[in-house]
């Protein structure tokens, strides 16, 4: 059992939830102290040499450079996942009340060449070139036969999950749809249902309306913090024109959104004094059709308070700062 990796599903809620034990092996490469991170010499991602060229998914360089030297982005499959890496698509197995599935799938990471230079601290170019690597890499998991849903995620500090200090991101590829993604699907579906409109272009029209949540624009995205944020700080950025999938944008809109996420998270380093966040990008699934309801988007959560026993016990989230101060904050 010490080496169970396996989907278990909640039989009230219906949620899917994923034991892994080998999460346990893996190495935490900060000190005991949360924002005290090791020295430069014992980073793992730190030294990649030409020797290890065969284990690279995807490397990409900076603009005008076409040397593997020359990397600024590089991908290549977790050394510690807690996923197991198996093309095999596996069954839901019942025994007795309770239904299973292997913890089958992909995981993979996207490391930056900067040790210390966070995405609050990178040009507009620099992201790009991330978000070139994610577009790339999502479009190749799409393609086997056993994923239903990628998260491109980003972890930032011991706070957040990251276990490495040095900046990377990482990308699951899951036979599952996850809960919170399948909520988010069911209420824009309903919505879209009873109204025959996209819910979050709805949200969208009135927060450009009443001003007081949006952070940033440009041409084509916007930056809100959400009117029922889930954390103190959340901001989420959506592309202005309805499109339920994030994989399928073109050069000018991944030029604006990396604008957009260039001026969110730096004002968020600058003006909440560097926090440790999460970042994700929900989409449709890859192999879901029936999803014009819905409008993809990146969230963004600083981890600035603790969860307590209201938020654990009755799933209400505490926010201790409003929205519409937190963007009067961030606009700064």
């Amino acid at each position: 059992m010490n080496n169970l990796v396996e989907f278990r599903k909640d039989l009230v809620s219906g949620d899917w939830v994923l034991i892994s034990a080998q999460k346990s092996k893996k190495p935490v490469f900060f000190t005991h102290e949360p924002s005290k991170a090791l020295p430069k010499s014992k980073c793992p991602f730190e030294n990649i040499v030409q020797s290890e060229q065969g284990k690279n998914l995807l490397w990409l360089p900076k603009k005008g450079k076409s040397d593997i030297k020359d990397w600024w982005v590089r991908v290549y499959l977790n050394e510690y996942p807690i996923l197991i890496t198996n093309k095999t698509c596996s069954p839901v197995i019942q025994e007795g009340l309770f239904f299973h599935t292997p913890g089958n799938g992909f995981q993979e990471l996207v490391v930056m060449r900067d040790h210390a230079r966070s995405f609050g601290l990178m040009t507009k170019e620099e992201i790009k070139i991330i978000l070139e690597s994610y577009i790339l890499r999502y479009n190749a998991l799409a393609g086997e036969p056993c994923v239903e849903f990628i998260l491109i995620l980003h972890n930032s500090g011991p706070r957040a999950g990251a276990s490495v200090p040095h900046p990377h991101s990482q990308i699951f590829a899951l036979p599952i749809i996850p809960p919170d993604v399948s909520r988010s699907l069911n209420g824009s579906k309903h919505y879209f249902n009873r109204t025959k409109r996209c819910v979050h272009c709805d949200m969208l029209r009135l927060e450009i309306r009443e001003k007081k949540r949006i952070i940033y624009q440009n041409n084509s995205f916007i930056v809100v913090a959400p009117y029922a944020s889930k954390v103190s700080y959340e901001t989420r950025i959506f592309p202005k024109k309805h499109e339920p999938r994030f994989e399928i944008i073109d050069s000018r809109h991944k030029d604006d959104l990396a604008d957009a996420m260039r001026v969110v998270l730096s004002k968020i380093y600058k003006n909440l004094k560097d926090p440790d966040y999460n970042f994700f990008i929900h989409t449709s699934p890859p192999k879901t059709r029936r999803s014009k309801h819905y409008h993809w988007h990146m969230e963004i959560l600083p981890r600035i308070a603790i969860w307590g026993g209201l938020e654990l016990g009755a799933g209400i989230d505490v926010v201790k700062v409003s929205p519409e101060e937190a963007a009067k904050i961030l606009r700064k």
